[in-house]
């Protein structure tokens, strides 16, 4: 598979495990394309408010302070069109369904393929 070139994206990474960071960071270093990292809700939030060119979000659901579902209800109030992806270790339906309630545009499950990612992240670009 090739590899995606974002090298003129910027994705907003909300994740508060280091590795789990760190595994995304090697793949979006591949891609060439710029990450910022949020490792809480509140941090997620002033990121989104002070970067206007930020293009997807990554958003992983179970944070220390703020969970991604509210983080997405508060993004969605002035970034209507923005591709936000959720993360989520958990593989039932009501954590998929709630996460797309809340206003995120699609979900992917953890542990997942880098192939993946690209795949998901290819598809909400290209709608943009």
């Amino acid at each position: 598979m090739a590899i995606l070139n974002l090298e003129n994206t910027t994705i907003l990474v909300v994740e508060d495990d280091d590795m789990s960071f760190l595994y995304l960071n090697q793949i979006f270093k591949l891609t060439k394309g710029k990450i910022l990292w949020a490792k809480n809700g509140r941090e997620a939030i002033r990121l989104i408010r002070d970067n206007q060119n930020i293009d997807l979000v990554l958003m992983d659901i179970q944070l220390p302070d703020i969970d991604g579902n509210a983080i997405t209800r508060e993004i969605r109030k002035t970034h209507k069109q923005l591709p936000i992806i959720a993360q989520t270790a958990d593989k039932s339906l009501y954590d998929k369904d709630s996460a797309i309630e809340a206003g995120c545009t699609d979900v992917i499950v953890k542990p997942y393929k880098m192939e993946e990612l690209l795949a998901l992240i290819k598809k909400h670009l290209q709608k943009t």
